[in-house]
């Protein structure tokens, strides 16, 4: 986010000690966005099907080739009002949709400014923008 990485964060994943860098004001103002920029595994659980041992050259070449299919995507996201900087959560949603918050509010608290359900699966077609 804003060029600062990230660790990687499976689907329906993030939470508990996930971690990233993301500078914020204190004060939040209107207009206040973010870029977020990620990668997007297509199929993520296909390593099961890799050659084994796991880390052997076979297994790493099917790792590198895999990586091949990755999607890249940016948005430019406005972020939630908060009236004291906290936490930064940032929610993949579907149809490659992205939502920011920074308060001391958590996913799932009353305040906390969006009611996404945890599992969320994308539609069959995206609309367009």
């Amino acid at each position: 986010m804003n060029g600062n990485g990230g660790p990687n964060i499976g689907p329906y994943g993030g939470g508990g000690k996930q971690n990233c860098c993301a500078p914020m004001p204190m004060k939040w103002h209107s207009g206040l966005t973010v870029v977020v920029e990620w990668e997007k595994d297509p199929n993520p659980h296909d390593s099961g099907n890799w050659p084994k041992p796991r880390y052997s050259e076979a297994w790493s070449k099917a790792a590198r080739e895999h990586e091949t299919h990755y999607t890249h995507h940016r948005a430019v996201v406005p972020v939630a009002r908060y009236e004291r900087l906290g936490v930064v959560n940032v929610h993949f949603l579907p149809c490659n949709q992205v939502a920011v918050s920074a308060g001391l509010m958590m996913p799932g608290t009353p305040n906390y400014p969006y009611k996404f359900p945890q599992k969320m699966e994308d539609p069959a077609t995206c609309p367009t923008s």
